[in-house]
């Protein structure tokens, strides 16, 4: 059944959990369609996906272009397991995450994302740094082996300029972050 089917049916639909699976053999078109459908959902207000499995970049430019739709968006937990997901992918994800002018609460845990490094994580850490009503933030890494020191040392920066703050938790694990990264 295609979500763009009775979604937009829940125009008054305020909370949204989604866990997507691609295997191998398809392609993310489905994924991208979802984005396009969550779009029109004007009074969303709180937002978990869970990506798994072969999606590319593609979707996370149309994540980028749905964050831009949801203004009233104040809770958002994004879970990426991608193999297949780059810097350019984060960094699409990190400006639509900067257009979420309402959002208090972010959760982002990236696992098993190979092709992201510092630069990907630096981007999205950017972004949060930007957001003025940020009160909770927790961040997973796991298994991303190119982010190192550097992407760490984002993070803590990051979470220590952020002021207002009071729910943090960071999580890093089988990455290239020695243990004096975050600090």
């Amino acid at each position: 059944v295609s979500l763009s089917r009775f979604l937009p049916t829940l125009t008054r639909i305020q909370e949204l959990s989604i866990h997507w699976y691609v295997n191998e053999n398809t392609s993310d078109d489905g994924c991208c369609e979802m984005m396009n459908t969550i779009s029109s959902l004007s009074s969303l207000s709180h937002l978990q996906l869970h990506l798994n499995g072969s999606i590319t970049d593609r979707t996370m430019k149309s994540m980028c272009a749905m964050l831009h739709s949801v203004i009233t968006l104040s809770h958002f937990d994004l879970n990426l397991s991608l193999k297949k997901i780059t810097d350019s992918g984060l960094i699409d994800v990190s400006y639509g995450l900067s257009q979420l002018t309402h959002l208090i609460s972010f959760q982002m845990n990236l696992s098993y994302c190979e092709g992201v490094s510092d630069v990907g994580v630096s981007h999205v850490m950017d972004a949060i740094q930007s957001l003025q009503h940020l009160s909770r933030l927790h961040l997973y890494l796991w298994d991303c082996t190119k982010v190192t020191d550097v992407g760490g040392y984002k993070i803590g920066n990051a979470v220590r300029a952020r002021t207002s703050l009071t729910d943090v938790f960071v999580s890093v694990w089988g990455s290239g972050i020695s243990e004096s990264g975050v600090a």
